[in-house]
């Protein structure tokens, strides 16, 4: 850099040799910046096709479907929600999760008002806060009656730590454990007898009954029985 200057100023008047050393494509990461803004600039943008829901939609997927009332696959509706972050532990929050899985969203909810466990309350609260949401939304508008909770696991949150005194000026360290509940909510769809029927029958022996327990038969004879005593 300061040769190039030296050298500019020999042979040029300090003004132009300035300007030519200004104006000159600079070097260092600001120059590939520049560079990039310039070409960034000069290129046609990619803009996303008419009707696609995002920049990374694509409206070719979506032409093609067919309408759930010509037979058509229809989309199962789900709405997840989640608790806070709380003062509990994964191990004791699980227990209610495996408990409310499965359920029907009236039935949980039941479970969880009579449960002595300290969270329950709160799970109770939430799950009737996600029922809400999920019947007054109209991007979802679900029917309460047939909402059931699809699935349920537990999340780790923010550990806190305390310090814990002992004896002759020793301390220790405790962690105060927080977790969260995410479950998934979705609408039972009615099952077809007759499916259930065909798939019961499909099952080889279905119609054969084993008896638990026989009677022992002494006149059986023993065949190389073995020695009572061994020495």
């Amino acid at each position: 850099m300061f040769g190039a200057l030296k050298t500019a100023f020999r042979t040029h008047h300090p003004v132009s040799a300035f300007k030519s050393l200004t104006q000159s494509t600079p070097r260092g990461f600001h120059a590939v910046a520049l560079r990039f803004a310039e070409q960034k600039n000069t290129m046609n943008p990619i803009r996303p096709e008419l009707g696609a829901s995002s920049l990374f939609g694509d409206v070719s997927a979506h032409v093609n479907e067919v309408p759930v009332e010509q037979g058509g696959k229809a989309t199962v509706k789900e709405y997840q929600f989640s608790t806070a972050n709380f003062k509990t532990s994964t191990k004791k929050l699980r227990l209610l999760a495996n408990q409310i899985k499965g359920l029907d969203i009236q039935n949980a909810i039941n479970q969880m008002e009579f449960s002595q466990k300290r969270p329950g309350k709160r799970v109770m609260n939430t799950l009737a806060f996600a029922r809400t949401n999920a019947t007054t939304q109209e991007k979802y508008a679900m029917d309460a009656s047939k909402l059931y909770v699809d699935r349920a696991w537990v999340g780790k949150g923010i550990y806190h730590r305390r310090i814990k005194t002992h004896a002759r000026g020793k301390f220790g360290v405790m962690h105060h454990p927080t977790a969260h509940l995410k479950f998934t909510l979705k609408e039972r769809q009615p099952e077809s007898t007759e499916a259930g029927r065909a798939t019961r029958r499909n099952i080889r022996g279905w119609k054969q009954t084993k008896k638990v327990w026989t009677p022992l038969i002494e006149d059986k004879p023993i065949y190389n029985p073995t020695r009572t005593y061994n020495w």
